[in-house]
């Protein structure tokens, strides 16, 4: 079985895609593929290849995607994100044909090509493949207009055996665009049922709530003001903050913004000592989410665990997040300011407790496993 999807970067939520897809398929002959290769055997354990390369030379019996915003994402932006820093500044100075002639050159497609729904009928080793979409977020395809990537998207989207989306956006798309795809939660909600032992914290354990933000909201904010908010949910929680790096990919988050906002917070707040996160272990990650008092965050991945876990979770302005949550987790504040920061934790934390809630965040985790066991017993 080829498993395709961003497993080429460093993005927690993609990579625990691979990883509770192979639990679920006992890691049995599974390749990684994505868009280039990349050895990411520190985090994943295994190397990813190049999928095109591995549909072009081998017959496979099923290709899996699983995650993500898949639909919208050409190999010009993938790589925008997959790239170092050095190759990235080179790849977005080369100039239109430049970018192409590099996309093909590390992946074997157009810059303008799908890149993580493989065309299969291009692969005549593949033309009769099975392709399982699971799991995927199509919203991003809304906005992108049509274009030679949005077309071929489709025509693959349409080829596919199964489709699964994680949002009713989605959902919507896939009826315009004549696909009939089942609506389900994100399987990462699942994880509380395979793993329940991440929740269980050792002795000595300190209560902290968790911050993360992509470097645009921090750049949009400016690091004084969300030190002193995050202060501020430190002095009514009486818990400190642990900074969570989502992703260290290029577009995502950086730990540089953290350390400002560290300062502002020494200043303000001297006996005030933020947890430090260091570990980059996808599931390392989640362990800590799922042992935290309170989730604050834009990752999708960082709430949809916390809902996992039954934590309280609070999202900041992220379109995908408010889609998401609007499907199948309104009760939780999102697109949050900082200057209302603490009336949402305090809001958070009083849902989180709510019987109800508790009940429905253990029926999503039953639901997306559910599907994912229902999608390996019908394709192994």
């Amino acid at each position: 079985m080829l498993l395709v999807g961003a497993y080429e970067r460093d993005n927690f939520g993609d990579l625990l895609f691979y990883h509770l897809t192979s639990d679920y398929m006992g890691r049995r002959n599974l390749a990684a593929g994505s868009i280039i290769a990349a050895d990411m055997t520190r985090l994943i354990g295994t190397r990813v290849h190049a999928h095109n390369d591995l549909l072009s030379t081998k017959e496979w019996d099923v290709v899996w995607v699983v995650g993500g915003e898949v639909g919208g994402v050409d190999t010009e932006g993938a790589l925008a994100m997959s790239l170092d820093d050095v190759e990235g500044q080179i790849f977005d100075k080369a100039g239109a044909e430049g970018r192409d002639a590099i996309a093909q050159f590390l992946s074997g497609a157009g810059s303008g090509k799908p890149a993580y729904i493989p065309i299969l009928k291009d692969f005549p080793l593949n033309s009769g493949t099975p392709l399982i979409l699971n799991s995927v977020g199509l919203g991003n395809m809304l906005t992108e207009g049509m274009s030679p990537g949005t077309d071929a998207a489709i025509s693959a989207i349409r080829a596919a055996s199964t489709v699964v989306v994680r949002d009713q956006a989605s959902h919507d798309y896939t009826a315009s665009i004549g696909v009939t795809s089942v609506l389900s939660p994100d399987m990462v909600h699942a994880i509380s049922i395979r793993y329940p032992e991440l929740a269980v914290s050792g002795e000595g354990h300190k209560p902290y709530f968790i911050f993360q933000s992509n470097g645009h909201i921090i750049n949009q904010t400016g690091v004084e003001q969300i030190g002193e908010a995050l202060a501020h949910v430190a002095s009514i929680t009486g818990w400190r903050p642990a900074f969570f790096l989502a992703g260290t990919a290029r577009h995502h988050d950086r730990l540089d913004q953290y350390q400002g906002i560290t300062r502002v917070l020494r200043r303000i707040a001297p006996g005030l000592v933020p947890a430090e996160i260091t570990t980059r272990n996808p599931m390392e990650l989640a362990a800590h989410i799922a042992r935290s008092k309170l989730w604050i965050g834009s990752s999708l991945h960082g709430r949809i665990i916390s809902g996992s876990y039954s934590r309280p979770r609070v999202s900041l302005e992220n379109a995908k997040v408010a889609t998401y949550a609007e499907t199948w987790d309104p009760l939780f504040p999102v697109n949050v300011d900082f200057a209302r920061l603490g009336d949402a934790a305090l809001e958070a934390i009083e849902s989180a407790g709510s019987p109800a809630n508790v009940q429905a965040s253990e029926d999503l985790a039953q639901r997306a496993d559910a599907m994912t066991r229902g999608l390996v017993e019908e394709f192994l």
